[in-house]
This record gives C-alpha cells, structure tokens and sequence, in this order.
C-alpha cells in the first residue's frame, strides 16, 4: 500500500486560487453548447482500440531483456516506463470535491513521455501555439533538408551527429540570405577559402555584424510514413529580412535552388569531417562524385492553394498556411512516430498487429502485418536522447533577438495597420494555453467538464498526492510500480478466468 502524503494550502481562497490558475477557465466555455452534458461523455472514445500501451504491456519481460542485454538505449526503456504508469496513482492526483451535493473525483498526474499519445498530443499542440504567435503575418517558405540514404546510418549510430543537420540547415539558409556578402567574402579569402568567422566556425556569419538577419524554426524528423530511419529537417523561414544598415525590414522572395542544395551539401559534409575527423573524408570524396548537384532540398510556397480563372487549381508547390505547417511540423517533434489511429488491430495471444501507411509517392494504402516487437523495434529507434531538443529556433525568432522580433512586428503593424505587440502576442498566446488545459482538452474532446459535477455544481479542489514528494522519478521507482502493477493485473485476469480462482498468499 503506497503511503499517503498531502498537501493543503493555508491560504484561505486556496480552492478557488488553484481552480483559476491550473484548471478550467470558467469564461472561455460560459455558452458552451453541451456543458456538462454526461450522456455523451465518451463519444469519441473506443476502449476496443488498440493502443501503442497495450502493446508495450504485453511485450514488456522482451524489453526489459533487451535493456539488460545492452541492446536498448536507457532513454527507450525510460519513456517505456513512463507510459505504463502515466495516469495512474503511481504518479500522484489532484482530488475535487462538490461543494453541494458532496460528490469527488480525482484527476491523476501525466508522465510527460515521448510515447505517450494523451502527453504528446497536449505538447505538440503547446509548441504549435507558441510559433504560431511568435511567427511574422508575412509570407513564409516551408524548406525540407533531406540527406542521401548511405549517410542515414552514421546519423543513427552516432546521435550526437544530429545537431549537425540542424546547423547545416541554418547555415545554408543563412548564406541564401546573405549571398552578396558571401560573394564577397568568397573573394578575399579565395586562397584560404576560410568562410566562417575566425573566433566561431560553426555557425555561419554568426559574428559578422553586416549580414542580414533571418528567421528560421526547424524541427527533426528522423522517420517516413513507413517508419523507415530517415532524418530530415522541416525549416519554416519568413520571406522577410532585417537590415541593420536601414533598420528596417525587407521583403525577400528568391530563393536559389541549385544554389541552396550545394550549400546544404557542402555544410553537412564539413561539419561532419569536423566532428567524426578524417575517418569521415571517404564517405565525402565519395558523395561529391555520387551528388554532383547536392542534397535534395524542396522550399514550399507557405499560403493556401489559389485558383485559376477557369477553376482549376494552381499547379505550384504549395504548403499549408502557416498554423497548419507549424501543427505539421511540431505534430512528430512531441508524439510517437506513428499515431494509433493507423494500428488497425492487435491480437494478444499471438502479438500480431496490422496496421497501414499511405505510400508518399502513390498515396496507395500499404498494409502491413507483423509482430507487435517488429512494430516497437520501428517505434524506438525514433526516441530522441534525453534533453535533446527536437524544435529550435534561429535568426530574430531566437530566443535572445526578442528585441529585433518586437520591432519587425511594430515596423509590419504599422504598415498593414494591424496590432502586434508584445503584449498583444502575450495576451493570444495566453488565451491559446488556457484553451489547452486538461479541462478545457476534456471540453473539446467529448464534450466532458470533468470537475462539473452530476448535479451542475463545480467541484473544488481539496487535496493532492505526490508519492515522488522527496523523492526522485528513478527507473528503480517506476520498475517497483510496474511489477505491482502487473502482479494485480495477472490476478484479475486469472480471476476472470477461474471465478472460483483465489489469490495465494
């Protein structure tokens, strides 16, 4: 029996306090439709489907051995761990209580997983608000760096080597952008051909204070449709640029193409040599014969399809506006590689789980068939290492350009007479997370306040249960909960079986 710890606010207002703050916003659902309407809380919900859980359940003595014989990353069996005991008591609940009619619940604490499905929707949706209110209301470009299928293994026996696809992208954007300085650097260092800043050879022109700052967010995909190992990069860069010699904005459309895919080339392949050393010069002799014109890279037109005089669609390279590209871009970059609404069954007995991808090429439906450790053999090699992070942003959406970015949205506001300060972006960014809180979510998702009560009053909060209260989130805490976990589940199970069945002691 886990000991129960609580924690009870002596501020008088305390209920109230913590409902306002980390709960449901009374005023953004006050006309809702179907408020509190119970009948039709699960409307949307399938317990017959089957989940990437259930299959982690089942095969979990597997992954536990391959951990043990040093054929598993410790981040997998981490995330593993996770999963199993998200929303369980194990992690801990908040309790609610009806001031009325006396009624409670308990809403229990998320693990925060790279396998979770509930988690890793909630942070793809979290990440896409921020970019969203952050971007520029100019026209945008969505970029995907791609590397050749021979250099994609030294990315995954190396994971470090990661963040080399993340400067590489930014530096050839950043050189794209700055091609006349380039040129002319190109010029007076023709016989050291020495391009990067003595003090900083890692990122391009980062030092340089007349180059023209950009905008980039990038975000890595290390996975197909098939869920084939395949890193890329997804860049969404505004077709605008800050001028430090004006101060003021320009607007920039060109892109070289051939250019651009030379440039992405030639970064991957130094920055390689400079991390893997001289080991790596074979792979790059060789590449530069087998690519003489670069890496693929593909640069869509970031605005809704348009249509011709006589109907028909425009036959331009055209992506998403920019909230759907963003949603696009942080859906994988937060969620497992695969979403379980493609895992069309899983048998148990036999472990065999078919489940389907539409073809990028053909969009032909592909069916697959196989083992449910073949499917999470797929699954795992996509788990990033822990505190590696899939998003970043460079150029004036950085973090520490927050300056420059107020000012290009003043500079855009007053030319398309619209309102985007910081506070205005503040205020739509807050009012975007309130609408993603767990209640909110619930609202949303099946139409189900979950701390309304039956009778129609809100519940308040009375108390909470953190069982890591002093303690740390370790793999040998976790483990303990899944054995328990499982030693109950095998009991009930056999119990359905056998009802005369009794548990030993």
């Amino acid at each position: 029996m886990i000991p129960v710890t609580t924690f009870v606010s002596n501020h008088p207002n305390s209920h109230q306090i913590f409902y306002n703050s980390c709960m449901l916003d009374e005023h953004l659902y006050a006309d809702y439709p179907f408020y509190g309407a119970f009948d039709s809380d699960h409307m949307n919900y399938d317990p017959n489907k089957p989940r990437i859980k259930d299959i982690l359940w089942y095969n979990y003595d597997w992954i536990e051995q391959l951990h043990d014989n040093g054929r598993l990353r410790d981040c997998v069996l981490d995330n593993v761990q996770k999963t199993l005991i998200c929303n369980t008591i194990y992690l801990g609940y908040d309790a609610f209580e009806c001031p009325k009619c006396g009624n409670g619940t308990i809403l229990y604490h998320h693990c925060h997983s790279r396998l979770c499905t509930s988690c890793g929707a909630k942070l793809q949706k979290q990440l896409a608000a921020k970019a969203e209110v952050m971007c520029l209301n100019v026209k945008h470009r969505h970029f995907v760096f791609t590397i050749p299928e021979e250099y994609r293994e030294i990315f995954r026996k190396d994971r470090t080597a990661l963040n080399v696809l993340f400067v590489a992208a930014r530096n050839t954007v950043c050189k794209v952008c700055n091609e006349s300085l380039y040129r002319k650097l190109k010029r007076k260092q023709k016989k050291t051909h020495k391009y990067h800043n003595d003090k900083d050879n890692y990122y391009l022109f980062r030092n340089y204070k007349g180059r023209k700052e950009f905008g980039m967010i990038s975000t890595l995909h290390t996975f197909g449709r098939d869920l084939k190992w395949n890193p890329h990069i997804h860049a969404l860069v505004p077709e605008l640029l800050y001028n430090p010699k004006t101060d003021k904005y320009e607007i920039h459309h060109h892109f070289d193409f051939t250019s651009m895919r030379k440039t992405w080339q030639y970064e991957v392949n130094t920055l390689l040599l400079q991390h893997f050393g001289n080991q790596f010069r074979k792979y790059m002799d060789t590449d530069y014969t087998a690519h003489e014109n670069g890496f693929y890279v593909s640069a869509k037109y970031v605005q809704n399809e348009e249509n011709n005089t006589d109907g028909s669609k425009k036959k331009k390279n055209y992506s998403k506006d920019v909230k759907g590209c963003v949603n696009y871009m942080m859906r994988y970059a937060a969620r497992p590689a695969m979403a379980e609404s493609r895992i069309v069954s899983y048998d148990k007995e036999t472990d065999q789980v078919q489940w389907f991808y539409n073809d990028h090429k053909t969009e032909e439906r592909i069916d697959v068939c196989e083992t449910g450790k073949e499917l999470l053999e797929k699954i795992f090699i996509h788990i990033p290492e822990s505190h590696f992070r899939m998003v970043r942003y460079y150029g004036f959406y950085n973090n520490k350009e927050q300056d420059l970015l107020d000012k290009l949205h003043e500079q855009l506001g007053e030319a398309q007479q619209i309102n985007s300060t910081r506070e205005e972006r503040k205020r739509k960014l807050k009012q975007k997370m309130n609408k993603l809180k767990f209640c909110t979510i619930c609202l949303d998702s099946y139409n189900r306040d979950p701390i309304r009560c039956k009778c129609g009053g809100i519940m308040v909060y009375v108390d909470s249960y953190d069982p890591l209260e002093g303690k740390s989130n370790d793999r040998t805490y976790r483990q303990s909960c899944i054995d328990e976990m499982r030693e109950m589940w095998i009991h009930r199970r056999s119990a359905r079986k056998d009802p005369g069945y009794v548990k030993r002691s």
